[in-house]
């Protein structure tokens, strides 16, 4: 599977850069990264090109902790689902297993990987497992990962989690009191790998958060609108188009909203697999009209046409004509 991680990512980095006055779109035009403005989350981009942006852009900008400064964006960059997985689940244990099954959300690249701690009874490595490269010549976006994850098991915890140690696998690239204003807790640097120190027995305490109806309604929305790796998006399309007509809302922006996906991506992303999405809509009217039609007590010919998003019975006719070479009425006949 390539190295990629999901371009919301870059939402944090945009409003990082301009922080720090460099342009953002300049420094992603240079490696080759030309993206919708502003900025979605909606596409994957390669993991590599990611590194090398962040370490670029800390260059220009004279920032050595710019990592660290993306990591602390706005609450609505962070807030996204697998954090809410995290806060609703039942113990820190969970919350790393739904990382785990769900952080496809975010990226193909980074895994959590529990060890314990030799020598110290009780205390367990989260250590950051990056399936491609060496983290340790990738500082910047290393920063960026780990803050980020002291970030939500503190707001999962709802706690300052200054009981944390925090190990990177490379030096200092700041002064210590910068450290210290990022993450509240103790640092230790060029360590065997990059990781978060935690007691075990913190991972079994519960949450304060804990909701399950929560869980399964956050699950559901990554599930529908983030399909693993592999899964068709036209397959997702037509699971919406399945649930949502009749209901006044199967153009395609707005089931490109349901996906969050840009317009145009989507409409990319279906031209790839063949199936654009008139095809699909005019697919899923096809198929709900003869499920329709065979029901015990079915609708009227002018409900039915509601039902399938039609304004007019006369254009459920003409697609009955064009599907079936017949009338609807003809085709009841038939049927």
């Amino acid at each position: 599977m390539p190295a990629l991680i999901r371009s919301v990512a870059l939402q944090d980095y945009e409003w990082a850069a301009q922080a720090v006055a460099v342009d953002p779109y300049a420094q992603m035009k240079r490696l080759g990264l030309v993206l919708e403005q502003p900025i979605s989350g909606d596409e994957f981009i390669p993991y590599q090109l990611f590194v090398q942006l962040l370490e670029n852009t800390a260059e220009a900008g004279r920032c050595p902790d710019f990592g660290l400064r993306m990591g602390q964006g706005p609450d609505e960059y962070f807030e996204g689902p697998v954090v809410v997985l995290m806060r609703h689940a039942n113990t820190l244990s969970e919350a790393l297993a739904l990382i785990t099954q769900y952080g496809h959300v975010y990226s193909t690249v980074f895994q959590p990987t529990l060890a314990p701690v030799r020598g110290q009874a009780g205390m367990v490595d989260l250590i950051l497992t990056v399936n491609d490269g060496r983290p340790a010549s990738f500082k910047q976006v290393t920063e960026y990962i780990l803050v980020s994850l002291v970030r939500a098991l503190r707001f999962a915890r709802e706690s300052r989690g200054d009981d944390l140690l925090v190990m990177f696998p490379h030096e200092a690239l700041s002064a210590a009191d910068k450290y210290q204003a990022y993450f509240s807790c103790e640092c230790i640097f060029n360590a065997p790998f990059a990781a978060i120190r935690i007691a075990e027995a913190e991972l079994k305490r519960p949450l304060p958060g804990r909701n399950e109806l929560r869980i399964k309604m956050a699950t559901s929305y990554i599930d529908s609108r983030f399909p693993k790796s592999g899964e068709l998006v036209s397959e997702g399309v037509r699971r919406l188009l399945r649930q949502r007509l009749g209901m006044g809302r199967v153009k395609q922006a707005d089931i490109a909203a349901e996906l969050s996906l840009h317009e145009k991506s989507l409409q990319r992303r279906l031209a790839r697999e063949g199936c654009p999405f008139p095809q699909l809509l005019d697919e899923a009217r096809r198929d709900y009209f003869v499920e329709l039609l065979r029901q015990s007590a079915r609708p009227s010919l002018a409900q039915i046409a509601l039902m399938l998003g039609y304004s007019e019975q006369a254009a459920l006719s003409r697609s009955c004509q064009r599907w079936f070479a017949c009338s609807p009425s003809e085709l009841l006949q038939r049927h």
